[in-house]
């Protein structure tokens, strides 16, 4: 949303897709194959995303968490007709969320975009909510295999209306958005459970984007701040619908909500956010808090209206080993693997430390205002060190080893989660074409 995209055209401003006139009609290479009007004042992009994963942890409390899987299978059409319009649509026939159980057949994005300038652009359909920074990353160009605990606190997808632009010379981009009111960190979102509608916004600036009397370390600070607000009724639908079990990027849940639980009440989140990019060096931080109005009646005697406070924080480091520059828009290799002329690739390093506390409340018992979430079965605080190791073989191929520990406070219940800290090797193959 705040620059054009290198990695990939999915996204990209119709002029970056456009490319050069003389372009063919049919086109096949390494950024999908894409169909071509003779004008070219309409295109469409066919291309997919396919991660395949191996967990392995140590200690682990059950057999669940270690397995073989399918995170994501995602076909996709993307592209523009009449110039100012742009579409994508993408399916998912994986994994919904970091800790679903099972594959699901749902609709990862639906997007139709009127951008008559790129100051004011209209964009409906299902998609990313203007929150989180790293919510908003493709999911093809995480640094690590999965995003850090704040993720947790943020949509990750809702279906809505958002008026956005990048104006100021590109250097601010604002988004306002409305939304029919999703849980975290999952896909498996888009139905209106009669909750009430969210009002999404977010601000990101670039300050010193184009200015060469600054000094160059100085041109990759971007801040931005992101939030969302609303007012939820109570609803028909289950708990299971309405909230998303908090869990580890190794795909854990160490916090689940009590059944029976239902929205009622004020409910907002706010995150200031930094990205800062310097030839190879990036850095990403950020944190979110939020606060969600519940009625309990139905968890237990003495239930009723309350609410509870969840906060999260963030900070990635990548380094390009090879000389790349870092971004979150898909790192090409300035030399693919060629083993027969000495091309080895690009190679990427991350370290990442983040954290997450549950408030004091959830755990209280239900006739005293509380969510009566046991502190047992269940972590109140979680650290996570990860550190990972990225080799992009070419633009459409990566291979990913990411080593996690998270640290639980709380918990200790025997078979659960967090009743060890958690220790991952999560190794990931990736096509994205």
């Amino acid at each position: 949303m705040e620059q054009n995209m290198d990695g990939t055209t999915e996204t990209a401003p119709t002029a970056q897709q456009e490319g050069n006139k003389t372009l063919p009609q049919l086109d096949v290479s390494e950024k999908g194959l894409v169909f071509r009007s003779r004008d070219n004042r309409h295109s469409i992009r066919l291309g997919g995303l396919l991660q395949i994963d191996d967990r392995e942890f140590v200690d682990a409390p059950t057999s669940q968490e270690s397995k073989f899987l399918i995170r994501r299978a995602r076909p996709a059409a993307s592209g523009y007709f009449y110039d100012d319009w742009n579409f994508r649509f993408a399916p998912e026939f994986a994994l919904s969320s970091p800790n679903a159980t099972s594959y699901q057949t749902t609709i990862a994005d639906a997007i139709i975009n009127y951008k008559p300038m790129e100051d004011i652009q209209v964009q409906a359909g299902k998609y990313k909510p203007p929150v989180a920074l790293e919510q908003l990353a493709d999911d093809a160009y995480l640094p690590l295999a999965e995003r850090a605990l704040t993720s947790n606190l943020s949509p990750s997808r809702d279906i809505g209306v958002m008026a956005h632009g990048r104006t100021f010379d590109e250097k601010l981009s604002w988004a306002a958005m409305v939304g029919a009111g999703a849980r975290n960190n999952t896909l498996n979102t888009g139905l209106d459970y009669d909750t009430g509608p969210d009002g999404y916004f977010r601000l990101f600036a670039q300050p010193f984007l184009g200015e060469k009397e600054i000094p160059e370390a100085l041109r990759g600070l971007r801040l931005g701040v992101g939030g969302s607000i609303g007012w939820a009724a109570q609803s028909s639908a289950g708990t299971s619908q309405l909230f998303q079990n908090y869990s580890t990027d190794g795909g854990n849940t160490f916090f689940s909500f009590p059944n029976g639980l239902n929205t009622q009440g004020e409910h907002w989140r706010i995150s200031p956010q930094l990205y800062y990019t310097y030839g190879p060096f990036g850095l990403l931080s950020e944190f979110i808090a939020e606060k969600q109005g519940v009625n309990t009646s139905g968890v237990g005697a003495g239930g009723g209206f309350t609410n509870y406070e969840t906060t999260a924080w963030n900070v990635t480091m990548n380094f390009m080993l090879t000389g790349e520059d870092a971004t979150l828009d898909g790192i090409v290799p300035l030399e693919p693997v060629d083993f027969k002329n000495g091309q080895l690739g690009a190679w990427e390093m991350i370290l990442r430390y983040d954290g997450m506390a549950i408030g004091d409340n959830a755990f209280r018992a239900v006739n005293q205002g509380g969510l009566g979430v046991s502190a047992i079965d269940n972590a109140t605080d979680v650290n996570g060190f990860t550190w990972g190791l990225n080799w992009h073989i070419n633009r459409i191929v990566r291979l990913g080893v990411t080593v996690e520990y998270n640290a639980f406070t709380g918990g200790g219940g025997q078979d659960t989660v967090a009743e060890h800290n958690e220790l991952g090797f999560l190794t990931r193959l990736q096509i994205k074409y």
